[in-house]
């Protein structure tokens, strides 16, 4: 099975090659893809229908999983269920006031849609939304370009390609993602999930109606509902909200271009946030010395040194924007 690649960020190319480090190669410090699993998945629900409530967080909590959940910001019922989810981690994502077609909207109607919507949710629970979904996975640049001002991540329609691997840079305005229907069988959703598993990505599923519903979309069984999220723990899948998972990719793909410093004794990473960027992100990270390093290898963050888990991975918090590794001569 091929395992996911290693984002790997060498320092020898950094002011030629100090005494300290003299006919040793630089170490590297490698970002673990997905929060330490092999894959990553997120289960997106759409237009707050109720079955969501009465059937998809029962289920989700049941097994101490979090889903994200697109509201249409001016059609939105059972207000206080809604608030509750949020105890439980559950995201709440913007899914435009009416939920109108593209081709429908004139620029001032894109701005309504799009910040007004984020707006109206935003106040009505108390939160900050961070994440978009187009409403018919119709994207056109005047939306986009209200969703850019507004939100990390957004969520577009389907492509030929829908798991993202760590190697990949992605649109984040326009994240690919897999949809249920009612006639699809569980076996092809085991698919899906075998397939992402074995190429390492990660897959966002889209999910409108489930069993009961008196008008959603595509309703799918509970049963069916069930079998999803039990084949997805049945493996090394991190199951994270669209902006749990999405958040730690940006911030594997900003760390991997951040700018290096160093001098004989000591380098350092710095990184500007992209815009929209949630408080409380932490990037792991492996550090990988070359063998016969001549000295002590640490990683610091805000003045303190970082201690590594068991499995020698260190957890960084990435709003701090800044990273040092120092070397300690031996004595």
């Amino acid at each position: 099975m091929r395992r996911p690649r290693q984002a790997a960020l060498s320092l020898g190319f950094l002011l030629g090659a100090p005494a300290l480090w003299a006919g040793s190669p630089f170490p590297e410090v490698q970002v673990v893809p997905w929060n330490g699993h092999k894959a990553a998945a997120s289960l997106t629900f759409d237009d707050g229908d109720p079955s969501h409530l009465d059937v998809a967080v029962p289920e989700l909590d049941r097994r101490h999983l979090r889903g994200t959940f697109f509201l249409i910001a001016n059609h939105i019922d059972r207000k206080d269920e809604w608030r509750k989810i949020l105890a439980s981690g559950q995201e709440i994502g913007n899914h435009t006031l009416d939920h109108l077609h593209a081709k429908d909207l004139a620029a001032p109607d894109e701005e309504s849609q799009v910040v007004g919507a984020q707006r109206v949710l935003q106040k009505e629970f108390g939160i900050q939304v961070y994440t978009f979904a187009y409403p018919f996975n119709e994207i056109s640049p005047g939306l986009k370009s209200r969703v850019e001002s507004t939100d990390l991540l957004a969520r577009g329609g389907t492509t030929d390609r829908y798991d993202i691997t760590p190697d990949q840079d992605p649109d984040w305005m326009e994240i690919p993602a897999r949809g249920t229907l009612t006639d699809i069988p569980l076996s092809t959703y085991r698919k899906w999930i075998d397939a992402d598993y074995r190429k390492g990505g990660w897959l966002v599923w889209v999910i409108h109606g489930l069993e009961g519903t008196p008008s959603g979309w595509e309703p799918i069984s509970q049963k069916n509902f069930g079998g999803i999220l039990d084949a997805l723990q049945s493996k090394d899948i991190w199951v994270g909200t669209f902006l749990e998972v999405g958040a730690y990719f940006r911030a594997e793909k900003v760390f991997e271009h951040a700018k290096v410093q160093g001098t004989p004794s000591e380098r350092d990473w710095s990184w500007d946030l992209p815009d929209h960027f949630p408080e409380g992100v932490f990037l792991k990270l492996r550090l990988v010395p070359p063998p016969g390093v001549p000295g002590k290898l640490e990683l610091r963050q805000g003045g303190r040194r970082l201690t590594p888990d068991s499995q020698g991975i260190y957890a960084i918090d990435f709003g701090l924007k800044r990273l040092s590794l120092l070397l300690t001569p031996k004595t």
